[in-house]
């Protein structure tokens, strides 16, 4: 786990320190989901609880109502705009994104969890994005994306059958943010910190589609977002 060797400019980039050092960890059995939640789902989801006309319950954000978040409220109901319903969900906050995985019998999965799934798992043919070499052939990202979120499934899955681990929308994963985690992770099922290190901050991981650099779509590659607040390019998967 971590900027292993195939990972470009490990060695040279000092911004990469959150994702050291390589370390080894053992993971239990789990299923991850093939792909990422998308909006017609978290609609469904929205409907079932009954969700307040803003994206809230009971006073809490699950998901900003906006124009990136593809979902429209008439008279308490929610839908999604039409032709997006296979996109994945995006503007949800790390509390929405829990509270759907609970709802959908799962959880969010770990940060250990994500890299041993985006990497192919025991099939891994150590790729640098999760399912090839070449970015193009599972990412959408800023270079091929026209700066608009794709359809799930879409590119080519990675070496056990999911979907735009690499690209598409970045995701939460369970664990608070803390940079040197690595230094003191455990060997076996590694949680994540007990608490964030610097404000309320989960791990994302994966690119987005308007990421500026191929280096964010790599396996490795780690990135963070508040708590309650809502990205652009931010969606999930679940775990069980």
């Amino acid at each position: 786990m971590g900027c292993t060797p195939e990972q470009p400019h490990c060695s040279t980039l000092s911004s990469l320190e959150d994702e050291s050092p390589v370390h080894t960890v053992t993971i239990s059995s789990f299923q991850m989901s093939r792909y990422e939640v998308t909006v017609v789902q978290f609609v469904e989801f929205l409907n079932a609880i009954g969700a307040a006309s803003d994206g809230s319950l009971n006073g809490v954000t699950l998901i900003s109502l906006n124009q990136v978040s593809q979902i429209n409220v008439n008279g308490g109901v929610f839908s999604a705009v039409v032709g997006s319903e296979n996109y994945p969900v995006l503007a949800v906050t790390w509390v929405g994104a829990d509270a759907f995985a609970t709802w959908a019998c799962g959880r969010l999965p770990t940060e250990a969890e994500w890299e041993f799934a985006a990497r192919g798992g025991n099939s891994s043919q150590g790729f640098i994005y999760s399912g090839s070499d070449v970015v193009g052939d599972v990412a959408w990202y800023n270079s091929n994306s026209d700066g608009v979120i794709h359809d799930i499934g879409t590119k080519m899955p990675n070496e056990i059958g999911l979907y735009d681990m690499s690209g598409n929308a970045k995701e939460y994963v369970f664990d608070w943010w803390d940079v040197d985690y690595y230094d003191v992770s455990p060997v076996m099922d590694p949680q994540g910190p007990q608490a964030a290190s610097s404000g309320n901050f989960r791990v994302t991981r994966g690119g987005g589609f308007n990421s500026g650099t191929v280096s964010g779509q790599r396996v490795s590659y780690r990135g963070k977002q508040g708590n309650l607040t809502t990205g652009s390019q931010t969606g999930f998967r679940i775990a069980k």
